[in-house]
Protein backbone atom coordinates (compact mmCIF):
# COMPACT_ATOMS: atom_id res chain seq x y z
CA UNK A 1 0.00 0.00 0.00
CA UNK A 2 2.95 2.37 1.13
CA UNK A 3 4.99 1.63 -2.30
CA UNK A 4 1.89 1.98 -4.24
CA UNK A 5 1.14 5.41 -3.09
CA UNK A 6 4.83 6.33 -3.39
CA UNK A 7 4.48 5.63 -6.97
CA UNK A 8 1.93 7.64 -7.21
CA UNK A 9 3.39 10.62 -5.61
CA UNK A 10 6.76 10.27 -7.74
CA UNK A 11 4.72 10.02 -11.23
CA UNK A 12 2.64 13.15 -9.99
CA UNK A 13 5.46 15.10 -8.86
CA UNK A 14 7.18 13.91 -12.48
CA UNK A 15 4.23 14.63 -14.19
CA UNK A 16 4.35 18.60 -12.63
CA UNK A 17 7.50 18.63 -13.59
CA UNK A 18 7.31 18.02 -17.32
CA UNK A 19 4.08 20.37 -17.32
CA UNK A 20 5.77 23.06 -15.58
CA UNK A 21 9.30 22.44 -18.13
CA UNK A 22 6.57 22.46 -20.98
CA UNK A 23 5.00 25.51 -19.87
CA UNK A 24 7.95 27.50 -19.14
CA UNK A 25 9.44 26.26 -22.94
CA UNK A 26 6.50 27.49 -24.42
CA UNK A 27 6.35 30.66 -23.24
CA UNK A 28 10.28 30.85 -23.87
CA UNK A 29 9.86 30.46 -27.62
CA UNK A 30 7.12 32.33 -27.88
CA UNK A 31 9.09 35.21 -26.68
CA UNK A 32 11.24 34.86 -29.62
CA UNK A 33 13.93 31.79 -28.28
CA UNK A 34 14.37 28.96 -30.91
CA UNK A 35 16.89 26.33 -31.03
CA UNK A 36 19.85 26.92 -33.47
CA UNK A 37 20.78 23.53 -34.93
CA UNK A 38 24.16 25.55 -36.41
CA UNK A 39 25.39 26.53 -33.05
CA UNK A 40 23.48 23.55 -31.14
CA UNK A 41 21.92 26.01 -28.41
CA UNK A 42 18.85 28.06 -28.11
CA UNK A 43 19.16 31.86 -29.09
CA UNK A 44 17.50 34.69 -28.74
CA UNK A 45 15.31 36.30 -31.60
CA UNK A 46 12.62 38.98 -31.56
CA UNK A 47 9.48 39.49 -32.85
CA UNK A 48 7.98 42.13 -35.05
CA UNK A 49 3.92 42.72 -35.20
CA UNK A 50 2.80 44.52 -37.89
CA UNK A 51 -1.25 45.90 -38.22
CA UNK A 52 -2.02 48.56 -40.69
CA UNK A 53 -5.10 51.00 -41.95
CA UNK A 54 -6.10 49.75 -44.13
CA UNK A 55 -4.89 45.97 -43.75
CA UNK A 56 -3.30 43.08 -46.09
CA UNK A 57 -0.88 45.24 -47.29
CA UNK A 58 2.49 43.68 -48.77
CA UNK A 59 5.28 43.44 -46.32
CA UNK A 60 8.71 43.67 -47.36
CA UNK A 61 11.86 42.68 -45.13
CA UNK A 62 15.22 43.79 -46.53
CA UNK A 63 13.25 43.67 -50.08
CA UNK A 64 11.63 40.58 -49.74
CA UNK A 65 7.86 40.06 -49.78
CA UNK A 66 7.50 38.15 -46.83
CA UNK A 67 3.81 38.53 -45.30
CA UNK A 68 0.73 40.79 -45.19
CA UNK A 69 -0.79 43.10 -42.45
CA UNK A 70 -2.17 42.38 -40.13
CA UNK A 71 0.25 39.72 -38.94
CA UNK A 72 3.42 38.63 -36.15
CA UNK A 73 7.14 37.87 -38.24
CA UNK A 74 8.89 35.67 -35.02
CA UNK A 75 11.91 34.28 -34.67
CA UNK A 76 13.98 37.37 -36.74
CA UNK A 77 18.02 37.45 -35.48
CA UNK A 78 18.25 40.79 -33.87
CA UNK A 79 19.62 43.72 -36.28
CA UNK A 80 18.29 46.62 -38.00
CA UNK A 81 15.63 45.37 -40.45
CA UNK A 82 13.84 47.64 -43.65
CA UNK A 83 10.21 47.31 -43.26
CA UNK A 84 8.20 48.43 -46.34
CA UNK A 85 4.50 48.29 -46.40
CA UNK A 86 2.64 48.41 -50.05
CA UNK A 87 -1.07 48.22 -51.12
CA UNK A 88 -2.14 49.27 -54.56
CA UNK A 89 -3.71 52.76 -54.41
CA UNK A 90 -1.86 54.13 -51.12
CA UNK A 91 1.77 55.91 -50.62
CA UNK A 92 4.12 52.85 -49.45
CA UNK A 93 5.25 53.65 -45.62
CA UNK A 94 8.94 52.53 -45.24
CA UNK A 95 11.45 52.47 -41.91
CA UNK A 96 14.24 51.16 -40.67
CA UNK A 97 13.40 48.87 -37.57
CA UNK A 98 15.59 47.92 -34.85
CA UNK A 99 14.69 43.93 -34.03
CA UNK A 100 16.02 43.27 -30.30
CA UNK A 101 16.77 39.84 -28.49
CA UNK A 102 13.46 38.29 -26.58
CA UNK A 103 11.47 41.64 -27.42
CA UNK A 104 8.24 42.61 -30.07
CA UNK A 105 8.83 45.48 -31.99
CA UNK A 106 4.87 47.06 -32.55
CA UNK A 107 4.17 48.87 -35.25
CA UNK A 108 0.74 50.47 -36.17
CA UNK A 109 0.93 51.95 -39.85
CA UNK A 110 -1.74 54.12 -41.20
CA UNK A 111 -1.37 54.01 -44.97
CA UNK A 112 -2.79 57.43 -46.77
CA UNK A 113 -4.43 57.24 -49.99
CA UNK A 114 -2.16 57.92 -53.41
CA UNK A 115 -4.93 60.14 -54.97
CA UNK A 116 -6.91 61.39 -52.32
CA UNK A 117 -10.99 62.43 -52.65
CA UNK A 118 -11.54 66.44 -52.61
CA UNK A 119 -14.67 67.47 -52.63
CA UNK A 120 -16.83 70.60 -51.49
CA UNK A 121 -18.65 71.69 -48.34
CA UNK A 122 -19.69 74.85 -48.63
CA UNK A 123 -20.73 76.86 -51.48
CA UNK A 124 -21.65 80.03 -50.54
CA UNK A 125 -18.33 81.61 -50.32
CA UNK A 126 -16.41 81.43 -46.96
CA UNK A 127 -13.92 84.02 -45.36
CA UNK A 128 -11.40 84.57 -41.95
CA UNK A 129 -11.92 80.68 -40.77
CA UNK A 130 -10.87 80.14 -37.35
CA UNK A 131 -9.99 76.96 -35.96
CA UNK A 132 -11.30 76.78 -31.86
CA UNK A 133 -8.92 75.98 -29.20
CA UNK A 134 -10.49 72.02 -28.49
CA UNK A 135 -10.27 71.71 -32.25
CA UNK A 136 -13.74 70.39 -32.25
CA UNK A 137 -14.91 73.10 -34.48
CA UNK A 138 -14.65 76.08 -36.47
CA UNK A 139 -16.08 79.50 -37.02
CA UNK A 140 -15.95 81.29 -40.89
CA UNK A 141 -17.72 83.79 -42.45
CA UNK A 142 -20.19 84.00 -45.51
CA UNK A 143 -20.00 87.73 -46.52
CA UNK A 144 -22.94 87.11 -48.80
CA UNK A 145 -22.25 89.46 -51.83
CA UNK A 146 -23.42 87.46 -54.44
CA UNK A 147 -26.46 85.84 -52.53
CA UNK A 148 -29.84 86.86 -53.84
CA UNK A 149 -33.43 86.76 -52.43
CA UNK A 150 -33.79 84.05 -49.17
CA UNK A 151 -29.99 83.06 -49.86
CA UNK A 152 -28.69 86.56 -48.75
CA UNK A 153 -30.17 85.71 -44.96
CA UNK A 154 -27.27 82.70 -44.86
CA UNK A 155 -24.86 85.98 -44.77
CA UNK A 156 -22.90 86.19 -41.55
CA UNK A 157 -21.29 84.28 -39.11
CA UNK A 158 -21.44 80.12 -39.18
CA UNK A 159 -19.64 77.35 -36.78
CA UNK A 160 -19.42 73.94 -38.22
CA UNK A 161 -18.99 71.89 -35.39
CA UNK A 162 -17.19 68.23 -36.66
CA UNK A 163 -18.36 64.95 -35.18
CA UNK A 164 -16.06 61.85 -35.42
CA UNK A 165 -16.87 58.09 -37.28
CA UNK A 166 -19.57 59.69 -39.75
CA UNK A 167 -19.93 60.78 -43.33
CA UNK A 168 -20.13 64.77 -43.53
CA UNK A 169 -23.12 64.33 -45.11
CA UNK A 170 -25.47 62.44 -43.20
CA UNK A 171 -24.21 63.77 -39.71
CA UNK A 172 -26.58 66.40 -38.40
CA UNK A 173 -24.21 66.96 -35.33
CA UNK A 174 -21.36 67.99 -37.65
CA UNK A 175 -23.63 70.49 -39.88
CA UNK A 176 -22.70 74.01 -39.74
CA UNK A 177 -25.36 76.12 -38.48
CA UNK A 178 -25.39 80.45 -38.21
CA UNK A 179 -24.86 82.05 -34.97
CA UNK A 180 -25.36 85.43 -36.50
CA UNK A 181 -26.90 87.03 -39.54
CA UNK A 182 -25.98 90.61 -41.24
CA UNK A 183 -29.17 92.19 -40.52
CA UNK A 184 -27.24 93.21 -36.76
CA UNK A 185 -23.98 94.15 -38.36
CA UNK A 186 -21.87 93.75 -41.30
CA UNK A 187 -19.78 90.68 -40.82
CA UNK A 188 -18.44 90.13 -44.28
CA UNK A 189 -14.96 91.52 -43.13
CA UNK A 190 -15.38 90.68 -39.40
CA UNK A 191 -12.44 89.80 -37.61
CA UNK A 192 -13.61 86.46 -35.11
CA UNK A 193 -11.57 85.53 -31.96
CA UNK A 194 -12.68 82.30 -29.94
CA UNK A 195 -13.15 82.21 -25.91
CA UNK A 196 -10.61 79.93 -24.39
CA UNK A 197 -13.30 77.26 -23.83
CA UNK A 198 -14.25 77.53 -27.16
CA UNK A 199 -18.15 78.55 -26.14
CA UNK A 200 -17.96 82.10 -27.39
CA UNK A 201 -17.05 83.54 -30.22
CA UNK A 202 -15.52 87.79 -30.64
CA UNK A 203 -16.82 89.35 -33.78
CA UNK A 204 -14.64 92.78 -34.34
CA UNK A 205 -16.88 94.80 -37.02
CA UNK A 206 -14.81 98.17 -37.18
CA UNK A 207 -14.82 99.46 -33.72
CA UNK A 208 -17.58 97.30 -32.27
CA UNK A 209 -17.06 94.21 -30.63
CA UNK A 210 -20.02 91.55 -30.71
CA UNK A 211 -19.90 88.16 -28.15
CA UNK A 212 -21.42 85.75 -29.49
CA UNK A 213 -22.57 82.16 -27.77
CA UNK A 214 -20.94 79.44 -30.79
CA UNK A 215 -24.12 76.64 -30.11
CA UNK A 216 -27.11 79.04 -31.04
CA UNK A 217 -28.59 82.26 -33.27
CA UNK A 218 -28.05 85.05 -31.83
CA UNK A 219 -30.43 87.74 -32.39
CA UNK A 220 -29.10 90.26 -30.07
CA UNK A 221 -25.40 90.11 -29.49
CA UNK A 222 -23.59 92.23 -27.22
CA UNK A 223 -21.38 94.56 -27.86
CA UNK A 224 -18.84 94.27 -25.20
CA UNK A 225 -16.44 97.13 -26.46
CA UNK A 226 -16.18 98.62 -23.07
CA UNK A 227 -15.17 95.89 -21.56
CA UNK A 228 -12.94 94.33 -23.96
CA UNK A 229 -9.67 94.88 -22.55
CA UNK A 230 -10.92 93.00 -19.79
CA UNK A 231 -12.39 90.01 -22.01
CA UNK A 232 -9.25 89.55 -23.44
CA UNK A 233 -7.41 89.56 -20.29
CA UNK A 234 -9.39 87.01 -18.75
CA UNK A 235 -9.51 84.92 -21.96
CA UNK A 236 -5.56 85.24 -21.88
CA UNK A 237 -5.48 83.97 -18.59
CA UNK A 238 -7.25 81.21 -18.96
CA UNK A 239 -5.31 79.86 -21.88
CA UNK A 240 -1.99 80.83 -19.57
CA UNK A 241 -3.35 78.74 -16.68
CA UNK A 242 -4.49 75.47 -19.00
CA UNK A 243 -0.77 75.48 -20.87
CA UNK A 244 1.17 76.04 -17.40
CA UNK A 245 -0.85 73.25 -16.13
CA UNK A 246 -0.19 70.96 -19.15
CA UNK A 247 4.10 72.05 -18.72
CA UNK A 248 4.14 71.26 -15.13
CA UNK A 249 2.48 67.50 -15.92
CA UNK A 250 6.24 67.27 -17.62
CA UNK A 251 8.04 64.84 -15.82
CA UNK A 252 11.45 65.43 -17.56
CA UNK A 253 13.26 68.08 -16.09
CA UNK A 254 14.67 68.53 -19.57
CA UNK A 255 11.72 68.52 -21.03
CA UNK A 256 9.95 70.66 -19.11
CA UNK A 257 12.18 73.59 -19.34
CA UNK A 258 12.25 73.20 -23.31
CA UNK A 259 8.48 73.87 -23.76
CA UNK A 260 8.50 75.98 -20.64
CA UNK A 261 11.08 78.32 -23.03
CA UNK A 262 9.30 77.75 -26.54
CA UNK A 263 7.53 80.32 -28.07
CA UNK A 264 6.03 77.59 -30.39
CA UNK A 265 4.31 74.99 -28.17
CA UNK A 266 1.53 71.94 -29.27
CA UNK A 267 0.60 69.55 -27.82
CA UNK A 268 -0.87 65.78 -29.27
CA UNK A 269 -4.71 65.55 -28.75
CA UNK A 270 -3.41 62.47 -26.45
CA UNK A 271 -0.44 64.68 -24.39
CA UNK A 272 2.06 62.08 -24.73
CA UNK A 273 4.45 64.36 -27.15
CA UNK A 274 4.66 67.73 -28.09
CA UNK A 275 6.16 69.57 -30.65
CA UNK A 276 8.28 72.93 -29.86
CA UNK A 277 10.94 74.87 -31.11
CA UNK A 278 14.24 74.89 -29.53
CA UNK A 279 15.17 77.92 -27.62
CA UNK A 280 17.59 80.61 -29.11
CA UNK A 281 20.60 79.92 -27.82
CA UNK A 282 20.50 76.04 -29.05
CA UNK A 283 18.29 76.97 -32.52
CA UNK A 284 19.82 77.16 -35.92
CA UNK A 285 19.60 79.98 -37.99
CA UNK A 286 17.23 78.69 -39.90
CA UNK A 287 14.26 78.32 -37.76
CA UNK A 288 12.12 76.05 -39.96
CA UNK A 289 14.64 73.41 -39.04
CA UNK A 290 14.29 73.81 -35.18
CA UNK A 291 10.77 72.16 -34.80
CA UNK A 292 11.02 68.90 -32.49
CA UNK A 293 8.45 66.31 -31.38
CA UNK A 294 9.78 65.61 -27.79
CA UNK A 295 8.00 61.58 -26.72
CA UNK A 296 7.35 62.07 -23.01
CA UNK A 297 6.70 58.14 -22.24
CA UNK A 298 10.53 56.98 -24.92
CA UNK A 299 12.14 60.15 -23.03
CA UNK A 300 13.41 61.11 -27.26
CA UNK A 301 13.34 64.25 -29.65
CA UNK A 302 12.74 63.44 -33.32
CA UNK A 303 13.71 66.63 -35.67
CA UNK A 304 11.25 67.11 -38.12
CA UNK A 305 11.28 68.11 -41.98
CA UNK A 306 10.66 72.21 -42.26
CA UNK A 307 6.70 73.87 -43.39
CA UNK A 308 5.30 77.08 -42.90
CA UNK A 309 3.20 75.92 -40.31
CA UNK A 310 2.77 72.44 -38.20
CA UNK A 311 -0.30 71.32 -36.71
CA UNK A 312 -1.10 67.18 -35.39
CA UNK A 313 -3.58 64.91 -36.45
CA UNK A 314 -5.68 63.83 -33.72
CA UNK A 315 -4.24 60.49 -34.24
CA UNK A 316 -1.25 61.83 -32.41
CA UNK A 317 1.18 59.45 -34.30
CA UNK A 318 1.13 62.20 -37.67
CA UNK A 319 2.02 65.39 -38.22
CA UNK A 320 0.40 67.91 -40.68
CA UNK A 321 3.33 69.77 -42.78
CA UNK A 322 2.08 72.95 -44.46
CA UNK A 323 4.35 74.24 -47.32
CA UNK A 324 3.93 76.78 -50.00
CA UNK A 325 1.31 74.80 -52.11
CA UNK A 326 1.16 71.64 -50.82
CA UNK A 327 0.03 69.74 -47.55
CA UNK A 328 2.16 66.94 -46.17
CA UNK A 329 1.54 64.20 -43.61
CA UNK A 330 4.79 62.77 -41.80
CA UNK A 331 4.98 60.11 -38.65
CA UNK A 332 5.61 61.90 -35.22
CA UNK A 333 9.55 60.96 -35.97
CA UNK A 334 9.99 62.64 -39.21
CA UNK A 335 9.71 60.28 -41.27
CA UNK A 336 7.68 58.51 -43.91
CA UNK A 337 7.00 62.31 -45.70
CA UNK A 338 3.60 61.91 -48.01
CA UNK A 339 2.38 64.59 -49.89
CA UNK A 340 -1.45 64.80 -49.39
CA UNK A 341 -2.56 67.73 -51.61
CA UNK A 342 -0.63 70.15 -54.22
CA UNK A 343 -2.06 72.73 -55.15
CA UNK A 344 -4.00 76.33 -53.91
CA UNK A 345 -5.14 76.73 -50.38
CA UNK A 346 -5.40 78.94 -47.56
CA UNK A 347 -2.14 77.81 -45.95
CA UNK A 348 -2.81 79.02 -42.48
CA UNK A 349 -6.30 77.24 -42.09
CA UNK A 350 -5.92 73.12 -42.57
CA UNK A 351 -7.89 71.45 -39.87
CA UNK A 352 -7.85 68.02 -39.53
CA UNK A 353 -11.72 65.73 -38.82
CA UNK A 354 -11.53 64.68 -35.20
CA UNK A 355 -11.34 61.21 -36.27
CA UNK A 356 -8.37 61.76 -38.56
CA UNK A 357 -10.18 60.93 -41.17
CA UNK A 358 -10.53 63.86 -43.62
CA UNK A 359 -8.81 67.64 -43.52
CA UNK A 360 -10.75 70.60 -44.31
CA UNK A 361 -9.42 73.42 -46.06
CA UNK A 362 -10.05 76.78 -48.24
CA UNK A 363 -9.84 76.96 -51.79
CA UNK A 364 -10.88 78.32 -54.68
CA UNK A 365 -10.97 77.27 -58.84
CA UNK A 366 -10.64 79.53 -61.14
CA UNK A 367 -14.11 78.86 -62.66
CA UNK A 368 -17.10 81.10 -63.11
CA UNK A 369 -19.13 78.84 -61.04
CA UNK A 370 -16.51 78.05 -58.69
CA UNK A 371 -14.48 81.33 -58.10
CA UNK A 372 -15.13 81.91 -54.75
CA UNK A 373 -12.87 80.05 -51.96
CA UNK A 374 -15.28 77.72 -50.11
CA UNK A 375 -14.61 74.76 -47.97
CA UNK A 376 -13.53 71.30 -49.29
CA UNK A 377 -12.86 68.13 -47.55
CA UNK A 378 -9.50 65.74 -48.66
CA UNK A 379 -10.42 62.15 -47.24
CA UNK A 380 -7.45 60.48 -45.74
CA UNK A 381 -9.37 56.83 -45.88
Amino acid sequence: MIKTMSKRFIITIVTLVIIAIAAGAAIFFAKGYTFSTKEKRIVGTGIITITSQPDSASVFIDGHLTTATNATISSLAPKDYSIKVVKEGFIPWEKQVSVKEGLVSELKITLFPAIPTIYPLTFNGVSNPVLSPDETKFAYIVAGANLTGSAAKKAGVWIWTMSNNQPIAFTRSSEPHQIATNSIADFSKAALRWSADSKQILATVGENNYLLDADKLNENPKDITPMLSATLKSWEDDKKVKDELSIQSIKDAKFKKIASDSAFLRWSPDATRFMARLPDGQAKKDTSLDIRVYDLDEGKDYLLPSAKFYNWLPDSKHIILIEEKSISLVDFDGSNKAVIYAGSFLDDFVVPWPDSSRLVIVSSFPTPTASEPNLYGINLR
